[in-house]
């Protein structure tokens, strides 16, 4: 995969103070200039303790990971629900050295349109491949079909061109960013495992 793709998605992280951070930046998922990912919600609270001094968002967990090879950021940032999470335990230019566990912001089902509520039937759902058990679980809506796609936020982009009358799941931030109604809400903040890769060749703090 090249290490040209641009981050999404930039910010400083507001620290500990008096505190240098292990990472001068750390890269995650983030496909949108606001950060709405869960990766990038839990990943500021994470980088603000100490870790990270900065945190970028790209397209998918995989260029994030390139970009973190070719030494453009010292660590990766990944949810443990990531399907393909185990592609980087493998690879010889990262390492895993740290997993903690962190509530995920509110997951909902929502919809552009502001009559959503009052419906029971929609044309198509977007939702990313980690909230799969999510959707097996809808017992108020029924769906004719489905599709995968590679964020949270982009399930909401995605339901709001639909020309048919689309839904996403998605976190309860995306649907309040987008303006999206909630239908209903799927979970309440879920404990969810992150964990962290370096570099194989990183060699420690600032």
């Amino acid at each position: 995969m090249p290490t040209n793709v641009e981050p999404a998605f930039y910010t400083e992280v507001d620290r500990v103070p008096h505190c240098v951070p292990r990472y001068r930046s750390a890269a995650t998922l983030a496909d949108d200039p606001a950060g709405l990912t869960c990766s990038v919600i839990v990943g500021r609270e994470w980088a603000a303790q100490g870790r990270s001094g900065a945190l970028l968002g790209y397209p998918t967990f995989e260029a994030a990971a390139e970009n973190v090879k070719a030494g453009k950021h010292d660590a990766l940032l990944v949810a443990g629900a990531y399907p393909e999470i185990r592609s980087f335990f493998f690879d010889p230019a990262l390492r895993a050295v740290e997993a903690f566990i962190a509530p995920l912001p509110d997951m909902v089902l929502a919809a552009p349109d502001q009559n959503a509520k009052r419906a029971t039937e929609f044309s198509k759902i977007y939702y990313h491949p980690a909230t799969n058990k999510l959707l097996q679980s809808l017992d108020r809506v029924s769906v004719v079909e489905t599709e995968q796609v590679t964020s949270n936020s982009l399930a909401c982009q995605r339901a709001m061109v639909d020309s048919g009358h689309a839904v996403a799941i998605t976190n309860a931030t995306c649907a309040e960013h987008y303006g999206l109604t909630v239908i209903d809400v799927l979970s309440t903040r879920t404990p969810m495992s992150f964990v962290v890769f370096e570099r194989t060749d990183y060699a420690g703090g600032q």
